[in-house]
């Protein structure tokens, strides 16, 4: 059973009942000394007290989808944020406050009664807080941005275990930091956000034969001049997917549009038109139901990389194609534009702004494999990026946080970081510790 402790509140240790469901994330199983469950702020405060006074090192769970395996604990103690999952709407203001550790898919099912919503990620079961802390690139993020371009305030704790509100005009430095900078900063225990007047969407994907390379390459290049002068309510992904086993090489488009099926019926039938449609599904459903839920690990084992580019002319779609055609990696095309850019791109700790689109390379890994590893065949497409979406490395190495953000993006971070965490309590591994 779990222990209880007057200092930390609700705490496991290995071989305790529910220690192996908070240790254990889509991505992995971590093995921290210490599982602590908090239900409040004051429980965070408290933990993260503890584990300075006892020398444990801090890792935050709420979600638990990072790739990289920051969401992972090897040893110390592991803040696993879950149980602080409320979600309170205001419906005069339309702001929603959101526990640390809620989800995305928790979050829809609220706002979804109220004809509400916020732009999020894909994925149902994705932290609300981490993936706001990277910036937050979903289905909705060429019309309403990313993730902290909704957040008007958050509540935070620091190294010390003091509790700040953080806005524009409260603890701003702060503020910036973690609207994109990562958790390196403090731990984020609410999140205020202002949601959007989103009931339906149309959603869903379209389905391309490759028969032969060309037919890649051809697809591609359509779907670029797609985007040229495409409608901000529409963001779409393209992804190529090689043979495998028994199943032939094919494409799959995914796409999602706020507004009406005849408001986007121009762009879908443009989309159809780009190749040998094998077989489509899009309709006008609530928001709420096209975020997915992870299959629980183990799922199957794969490395992933990303990279931010400015531009996808020539070269850029060269670089993909070349990559895939090697037959070891699926490529999904995700563009972004549109309401992103709309903000300064100083206004924010994120750093890709002006990117064109995002592109993610997905390795199927072997039992023996590691998950932290470089992926094949990156190096052409690398070579043309502007840097790299901090939500979506696959591996936290020496090179991530240089990749992630510009130098001067880093020296604020780095900064503001000597100031709030000079003790590199909130020790992560994409950091900019003193």
């Amino acid at each position: 059973m779990a222990s209880q402790d007057s200092c930390i509140g609700s705490a496991l240790h290995p071989g305790d009942g529910d220690y192996e469901d908070s240790v254990t994330t889509v991505t992995g199983v971590g093995s921290p000394r210490l599982v602590v469950r908090p239900r409040s702020t004051q429980d965070v405060a408290s933990a993260i007290r503890y584990a300075r006074e006892q020398h444990l090192a801090i890792t935050v769970r709420s979600g638990g989808h990072s790739l990289a395996g920051l969401s992972q604990a090897r040893d110390g103690m592991l803040i696993d944020m879950r149980q602080l999952d409320s979600v309170e709407t205001n419906d005069a203001t339309r702001h929603v406050l959101i526990g640390g550790g809620a989800t995305w898919g928790h979050v829809a099912s609220v706002l979804e009664p109220a004809g509400l919503a916020l732009t999020a990620g894909d994925t149902a079961d994705v932290g609300v807080a981490g993936l706001t802390l990277g910036g937050g690139i979903g289905w909705m993020v060429r019309k309403y941005g990313l993730a902290i371009d909704s957040l008007v305030a958050a509540e935070a704790v620091t190294y010390e275990g003091t509790v700040l509100r953080l806005s524009e005009d409260e603890n701003p430095d702060l503020f910036w930091a973690v609207r994109g900078g990562g958790g390196n900063f403090a731990i984020l225990t609410h999140l205020e956000f202002e949601a959007h007047p989103v009931s339906n969407v149309v959603f869903g994907t379209i389905m391309y034969a490759l028969d032969r390379l060309e037919d890649a390459r051809s697809l591609v290049r359509a779907w670029n001049e797609s985007q040229a002068d495409a409608d901000r309510r529409l963001t779409s992904v393209l992804a190529l997917m090689p043979a495998m086993q028994e199943s032939p090489a094919m494409a799959m488009l995914q796409l999602c549009f706020v507004g009406t099926e005849n408001e986007a019926k121009s762009s879908i039938d443009a989309f159809k038109a780009m190749g040998t449609v094998m077989d489509s599904d899009i309709g006008y459903r609530p928001y709420a139901s096209i975020l997915v839920t992870d299959d629980p690990f183990p799922a199957p084992r794969a490395a992933q990389q990303n990279s931010l580019l400015p531009a996808f002319g020539e070269r850029e779609q060269s670089a993909v194609c070349d990559a895939f055609e090697t037959g070891q990696l699926m490529m999904a095309i995700r563009a972004l534009g549109g309401a992103v850019r709309d903000i300064d791109a100083q206004a924010t700790a994120y750093a890709g702004r002006e990117a064109a689109v995002m592109v993610v390379g997905t390795q199927l890994l072997s039992d023996t494999d590691s998950a932290q590893r470089q992926i094949a065949h990156w190096q052409g497409i690398q070579r043309l990026e502007m840097g790299a979406y901090v939500n979506w490395i696959g591996l936290a190495d020496d090179t991530a946080s240089k990749r992630c953000y510009p130098q001067r993006t880093r020296a604020r971070l780095a900064a503001i970081k000597s100031e709030t965490d000079p003790e590199n309590v909130f020790s992560d591994a994409v950091g900019f510790a003193v």
